[in-house]
């Protein structure tokens, strides 16, 4: 299983990387919205920092423009770029079209498992599964993620399913028990996990009692003297 990175933040990456928490990036249009540089200059410098797959989004509608506009994406990098597109009946076309010439793909906005079915003779790379952002609207597809591994195995298992919108443990956990080959986190997502508040008071709770000892007996043991 890889954790991918779910930022186009080169400041984000580069921090995340130092964990070995960063096997792969994966963008849209609003994360490079956020960036204040050129997305074409950004989605480069994440292809430099980064040593595995980079996904970069379209942003045309019509299969036959997000066919052309693959074509410039790709040509960023064409050893990282994995081509994201939308899991639309026209994303469904183009997807089709570029993994017939060998492109990898990453399918994003997939809500359900049912929708993996078309993909029995396209081989894309990734179906990316969204969990965080159904629970925006009051749903849940926790209990769908073993259902979509299964449809997968069924189906082609040369897909990599990839978990996406992570907003706690609990569904990361859930994704990373139940198939998921590939989880993508979100850097406030991991500092939630990392910043837990038992963990925090644990480590000040131990210091607290540490320094009841004599300066001179805790000189001993420490390496500031």
């Amino acid at each position: 299983m890889k954790f991918f990175l779910d930022t186009a933040s080169l400041d984000q990456i580069s921090f995340w990387k130092k964990f070995d928490l960063v096997h792969g990036v994966t963008t849209n249009p609003t994360l490079l919205s956020k960036e204040s540089s050129n997305p074409i200059k950004v989605i480069k410098e994440i292809c430099k920092i980064v040593n595995g797959d980079v996904s970069a989004q379209v942003t045309e509608k019509d299969s036959k423009e997000m066919i052309e506009q693959a074509k410039f994406l790709k040509s960023i990098n064409k050893k990282k770029i994995v081509i994201k597109l939308p899991c639309t009946l026209e994303g469904i076309k183009a997807a089709k079209f570029l993994a017939n010439r060998n492109y990898k793909i990453n399918i994003t906005l997939g809500f359900d498992p049912a929708q993996i079915s078309v993909f029995k003779n396209i081989n894309i790379a990734y179906f990316s599964f969204i969990i965080g952002r159904v629970e925006d609207f009051g749903d849940s597809n926790i209990e769908n993620i073993p259902l979509l591994k299964s449809m997968i195995m069924k189906l082609n298992p040369k897909i990599k399913f990839l978990a996406a919108s992570i907003r706690n443990s609990h569904q990361l956990l859930s994704a990373a028990t139940n198939g998921a080959d590939v989880i993508t986190v979100p850097p406030t997502t991991w500092e939630k996990i990392f910043n837990n508040k038992y963990t925090i008071e644990g480590e000040k709770s131990f210091m607290e009692n540490w320094e009841k000892l004599p300066r001179d007996v805790r000189k001993k043991y420490e390496i500031k003297k």
